[in-house]
């Protein structure tokens, strides 16, 4: 982000979004002590109301800081959404920036084979879980709802900061420090001083113990919640498929690609829209079919691409079937959305371009269609978003 932009803003909310044992804390103390960050942790509050008491503590540290860290998982959709809007309704050009812990490249055996030995690496200085009581990071991890910057909560995100879970400390921390410079202006520190506050975290214990975070009846609640979407999550590195296309095909036309992965505009995870809520009355039993669906075991499918749509503002990858076939979608055009290249432009948008390409519904003039020469299969779940 360029200095003229940078400075509509006055305040900045980093949001992880991790679950149990993903390096959330160590993190967060970490940018606290090295840049003077206000730093509000969620488990060091008691009591009842913790929410809106977590709310409160943000909006005083921000009378002291640029910079706040909202440090608890924000793993579901229903976490995100309050803190987001509790902010913004108090600061009218807040940034809001997501460190996202990726959970789409791993299995959730290996995640929590990774969490649970960091969890018990460090012992006992975790507020909220022991190392007997694993069945909770369990429940954290199958409650974990992904970023989807493309759903009417995380699209609220003016930055993501997508991390590995498998990736250390060290690693994460520098990848943060060197996405947050464009961002906010700091400067890296040296490997001396970063290591300096690393070796003093290990020191670092929790200030209180009062068992879970969110308790069981809020998350039982929180599950009940109504879809926004059915579609098909995918598992697949789009970004990495279209850069290896562009390499093997130079005289393709790359110019909409190549702004979106400079502006960081691809998201790490994707999906094809079977039906929105908008439809649900037009296309009640298509709806109906989809919720019983998803009631059930998990429904397993693959889907065929054969076409890259894109015009000056957003990239698009056209469905050309989808097996079973009796899984479909109530858009004209079945579509992958790879990117906008700004959060001001929709991602509905790409419905008009391809029925633009294919049908000439729409007068979108500027429109290319690159046929792929061989269909890219992948894999997919049918769920609820």
């Amino acid at each position: 982000m360029h200095k003229e932009v940078r400075n509509q803003f006055y305040k900045t909310l980093l949001v992880p979004v991790a679950t149990i044992g993903c390096g959330k804390t160590t993190l967060s103390l970490a940018l606290a002590k090295l840049f003077s960050f206000g730093h509000i942790q969620n488990d060091d509050i008691s009591g009842g109301k913790k929410s809106s008491r977590f709310y409160r503590n943000i909006k005083r540290e921000f009378k002291n800081r640029d910079v706040v860290i909202a440090d608890r998982n924000n793993h579901m959709i229903e976490l995100r959404k309050p803190l987001i809007e509790a902010v913004k309704k108090i600061f009218s050009n807040v940034r809001v920036v997501a460190v996202y812990w990726n959970h789409e490249n791993r299995t959730p055996n290996e995640i929590i084979k990774i969490t649970s030995e960091r969890v018990m690496a460090r012992g006992e200085n975790h507020q909220n879980l022991t190392i007997e009581n694993k069945g909770k990071m369990w429940k954290f991890l199958n409650d974990f709802e992904r970023l989807d910057p493309y759903n009417n909560v995380d699209n609220q995100f003016d930055h993501i900061i997508n991390l590995d879970i498998a990736n250390d400390i060290n690693t994460n921390l520098n990848i943060v420090i060197n996405k947050l410079k464009p961002i906010i202006g700091i400067k890296n520190p040296s490997k001396e001083v970063i290591q300096k506050v690393l070796e003093e975290i290990k020191l670092y214990k929790p200030n209180v113990s009062v068992g879970s975070s969110i308790s069981d009846s809020s998350i039982r609640k929180f599950k009940k919640r109504n879809a926004q979407y059915y579609g098909i999550d995918l598992s697949y590195n789009f970004q990495n498929f279209l850069t290896n296309f562009y390499k093997e095909h130079p005289n393709e036309d790359s110019g909409t690609f190549n702004v979106l992965v400079q502006n960081d505009r691809i998201s790490a995870s994707h999906h094809v829209t079977l039906i929105h809520s908008m439809d649900m009355r037009r296309k009640e039993s298509l709806w109906k079919k989809y919720e019983k669906l998803c009631e059930g075991p998990t429904m397993q499918v693959k889907v065929f691409i054969d076409k890259i749509v894109f015009n000056s503002q957003i990239m698009a990858l056209v469905v050309n079937k989808i097996d079973p076939p009796t899984i479909y979608s109530a858009n004209k055009v079945a579509h992958v959305t790879v990117g906008t290249i700004h959060k001001s432009i929709k991602p509905v948008q790409s419905s008009k371009i391809c029925e633009s390409a294919l049908f000439g519904i729409h007068e979108e003039s500027d429109v290319r269609v690159i046929n792929l020469e061989k269909e890219l299969i992948v894999k997919g779940i049918v769920k609820a978003f």
